[in-house]
């Protein structure tokens, strides 16, 4: 790698760092390409240089934080990993890293629609579950529009069963869903700590899918 690219390289992680401290702080809606500009010392045109759009930035932090769940997950997993284990790195990854959960699961950002290059990251993610789903094959819902419509996700999961796609996908959105409730605190004065709550909705999940608890 020459000098060149060595400063663009540099300059680009400083952008990302600086993009990264501004959505801990103030969410994805709040970030600013002028205020990230001025954190790392550039005029605010030379930002464009390195991403184009405001959007472009979200997109390259959205791949990323999807690559860093794909990696708890997989660091979480062995042969025998079940869907509790699972559920558990998922819900240990985003206490960790709250920020980075909100951006991907969170309130849409307002003018942000995420590119056709942020599903096979996403995929990825989902992949974990529906491969442990896959070895009990749970039932299908019993609806030809979700054969059809999920049906049409074997490009990027190639390896799922389209019938139970759709269920699979239905229980970890509860995942996701409750980890959300959790993060804003809506489970203070009722189910806090959430533990217990959350352990008792993987095991009714393994029942409902007919996978081991592992």
């Amino acid at each position: 790698m020459g000098k060149r690219d060595e400063a663009r390289a540099r300059t680009t992680a400083a952008i990302l760092d600086a993009a990264r401290r501004a959505i801990a702080e103030e969410g994805g809606g709040g970030l600013s390409m002028r205020a990230i500009a001025r954190e790392v010392g550039m005029v605010s045109s030379a930002v464009y240089r390195y991403f184009p759009t405001r959007e472009a930035l979200l997109t390259t932090l959205i791949v990323e934080s999807y690559g860093n769940l794909d990696r708890a997950l997989t660091q979480a997993s062995d042969a025998d990993a079940g869907w509790t284990t699972l559920g558990r790195a998922l819900r240990g990854w985003a206490r960790r890293t709250p920020h980075e959960f909100q951006l991907i699961y969170g309130t849409p950002i307002p003018g942000y629609v995420a590119p056709p290059e942020t599903v096979p990251a996403a995929a990825a993610v989902a992949g974990h579950f529906l491969a442990v789903a896959a070895r009990s094959a749970p039932a299908p819902f019993d609806t030809p529009e979700l054969a059809e419509q999920f049906g049409s996700l074997a490009s990027v999961l190639p390896d799922a069963q389209p019938a139970g796609v759709a269920a699979v996908l239905t229980e970890l959105a509860a995942l996701v869903g409750f980890v959300g409730l959790e993060l804003a605190g809506h489970f203070v004065g009722t189910a806090d700590p959430a533990d217990a709550l959350y352990d008792a909705l993987l095991r009714r999940q393994c029942a409902t899918l007919g996978v081991g608890e592992g």
